[in-house]
């Protein structure tokens, strides 16, 4: 019955993917869409089976421990739909009486909230509504994750393609194919919903800036932006410097965009560190817990063969600063081949390496991009430094690492596609082609 279900959902997005206009990209067919569709499920098949052969405890297993969460949410609608209603929605969900249910989950909540939105939350209630439509065949979730997380990197892609439409396939591949980005993105993880909501954020906010004002488009940002807030807030922080320097570039086009940028970074770098509205919410002191709880909780765990010291990082800009930089080294470099440890790491070491390749080609076949017309370029250099120095500041196991970095790779490699030469390499290729024929 599993696969009888997942075929018809497969053959249902498929169809979604052939007849809905979104889906509609000129000079990119349904097929490659449904192709790039597939890669996804399967991605998601991967993932799942890692997680089982890897995790035997299902309370270890983040795939694992909020489908069953969600499925404890689900059955309380044999007892009382509304109750149901009232959990899945979050309207009334704090009522006494609800805690029958909530007190038979594991992860409803949180041993560490510091006083944030509870994420699990989110994640819970996606599961638990996708049991109405999956009998609570687990595979079936993969494939509604995969076909979620696609449309909002779907999003990701009409949002950049008008800037490198002579780049086509090299832009499918930064944004769809990246591996890691493909295996934690595409199955029953929260990075899926994550990816969905920050690939709409992207496209609305462009729309809104770039084409034309629209109550449909204001409406559709306002509920991603709300999304993002309850399943990965700190993805949202992470990005607001960018997209401020997107607006500001807008408004003030006279001036040159550079110091725009720095001029936002500037300010709100200074709001982070020195304003307080609370003592509840100081966001430094926030990451330095953050990352000492992670510390310590790694250290009561047996066995955790990726885990790297950090320096402990306190609440106070010097301390972020001194950090910065072997945060970065960590997200764009570590694990590399000369740590392999597990075949877990080699995809992950394998994938670094192709990063500093490409990175060393991008000043090799470097060339001289037309930035002043692409404000995105701006958004995509934020949006990775201060993720990748976020990460690499608060995670001290490279698994985590990996993962956790994993939404900023596509936005990574638009940047090396915004300065590399591709018709000298293309044309290098061809040469050499030439002259091994011409030796034999």
């Amino acid at each position: 019955m599993e696969i009888v279900l997942c075929i018809l959902y497969t053959l249902l997005f498929v169809f979604l993917i052939y007849k809905l206009p979104f889906f509609r990209v000129d000079g990119v067919s349904w097929k490659i869409l449904t192709s790039l569709f597939l890669v996804k499920i399967l991605s998601a098949l991967v993932l799942t089976f890692i997680y089982a052969y890897y995790y035997s405890n299902r309370l270890e297993s983040d795939i694992f421990k909020y489908f069953d969460d969600g499925k404890i949410i689900f059955n309380s609608i044999k007892n009382n739909p509304f109750d149901y209603l009232r959990m899945v929605t979050g309207i009334g969900d704090d009522a006494p009486h609800l805690d029958q249910y909530y007190n038979l989950t594991n992860f409803w909540y949180k041993a560490f909230d510091y006083n944030l939105y509870n994420d699990n939350h989110t994640i819970i209630r996606f599961n638990a509504i996708v049991m109405l439509f999956s009998f609570g065949y687990f595979n079936v979730h993969n494939i509604f994750m995969a076909f979620i997380s696609f449309t909002g990197f779907t999003a990701i892609f009409k949002t950049f393609y008008p800037y490198f439409w002579n780049k086509r396939n090299a832009l499918l591949f930064s944004v769809f194919l990246i591996p890691s980005v493909l295996l934690w993105t595409s199955g029953l993880l929260k990075e899926g919903i994550l990816m969905f909501a920050f690939g709409f954020f992207v496209y609305y906010t462009n729309k809104l800036t770039y084409r034309s004002f629209s109550w449909k488009f204001l409406t559709g940002l306002l509920l991603v932006t709300a999304l993002l807030f309850i399943i990965k807030f700190y993805i949202l922080l992470t990005a607001l410097p960018g997209i401020i320097s997107v607006f500001s570039i807008k408004w003030f086009k006279k001036f040159p965009a550079f110091p725009i940028v720095a001029g936002v970074h500037i300010i709100i770098i200074s709001a982070f560190f020195f304003f307080r509205y609370n003592s509840i919410y100081n966001f430094p002191n926030i990451l330095s817990c953050k990352q000492h709880d992670f510390i310590n909780m790694i250290s009561k765990l047996p066995n955790t063969g990726s885990r790297i010291n950090l320096p402990l990082i306190e609440p106070t800009i010097s301390s972020f600063a001194l950090n910065t930089p072997k945060a970065l080294v960590n997200s764009f470099f570590r694990p590399h081949i000369f740590e392999v440890h597990s075949i877990m790491a080699i995809p992950s070491a394998l994938e670094n390496l192709f990063i500093v390749i490409v990175m060393i080609l991008t000043i090799i076949f470097f060339k001289k991009a037309d930035i002043k017309n692409f404000p995105w370029f701006w958004f995509c250099l934020s949006f990775v430094f201060i993720l990748f120095i976020l990460c690499g500041l608060t995670t001290p196991v490279l698994g985590a690492l990996v993962r956790y970095r994993a939404p900023a790779l596509p936005f990574l490699f638009i940047i090396f596609l915004t300065f590399i030469d591709l018709n000298r390499i293309h044309n290098l290729i061809k040469n050499f082609k030439l002259f091994v024929k011409w030796k034999k």
